[in-house]
């Protein structure tokens, strides 16, 4: 005779056979679940649902200020010292020397001609051959009671001088304009006409270039 099982009994075993279902079935989500959060990058403290906007910000590390920029301060090589430049030598003066005194020139002029009691081709420059003669032309001052004679030579920087002419100035002459000449300027380079008193005494003296 078949005994039968309680419905109470079967209803038991229906629950626990869905209890235990649902339980596999939470296990398995649990384990999918934790996989998928395993795999996932770390959340910023940002997006971090526990971070509170009142939180204290972390604590900055100050960042030293920058030095400048270094320079080099090794002095540079010093430039070697120009030699000067050379100053350009003095132009020659052909102004005549006067020296003062009872007797006296008030002209004395390098020229290549006389007209009329006045020179005429002043000049400081004298070509070798260009002219027959060159003159000293001689402007005078006697104030003494007595003539004299004055001689008047063309000397170079080196050679023998020429000319040697002997001009007579009468006494109390203001103004005795007379002259000397050479045909003997031989050689190029400064020379001067010298004029001297009847002492020997240099009176005047003017200088002028000879060239070729």
């Amino acid at each position: 005779m078949k005994k039968e099982v309680p419905m109470k009994t079967n209803l038991t075993l229906v629950a626990g056979g869905v209890a235990g279902l649902l339980t596999a079935v939470g296990l398995m989500v649990g384990l999918l679940v934790w996989a998928g959060q395993a795999d996932a990058p770390p959340a910023s403290p940002a997006a971090s649902p526990a971070a509170s906007p009142a939180a204290e910000a972390e604590p900055t590390v100050p960042v030293p200020a920058l030095h400048d920029a270094l320079t080099n301060t090794r002095a540079p090589a010093p430039r070697p010292a120009e030699a000067p430049a050379e100053a350009a030598p003095p132009a020659p003066s052909y102004a005549p020397t006067l020296a003062d005194g009872p007797i006296r020139l008030r002209r004395l002029v390098v020229a290549t001609g006389v007209r009329g009691h006045e020179p005429t081709g002043a000049t400081d420059v004298v070509e070798v051959g260009a002219q027959a003669r060159v003159y000293a032309f001689v402007e005078a001052v006697n104030a003494t009671g007595d003539d004299v004679a004055l001689a008047v030579t063309f000397e170079p920087a080196e050679g023998e001088s020429t000319g040697h002419v002997s001009l007579e100035v009468p006494a109390h002459a203001r103004r005795w304009r007379t002259w000397a000449y050479t045909r003997h300027v031989y050689a190029p380079g400064a020379w001067e006409v010298v004029v001297r008193g009847p002492d020997g005494r240099v009176i005047a003296r003017r200088p002028f270039e000879v060239v070729d």
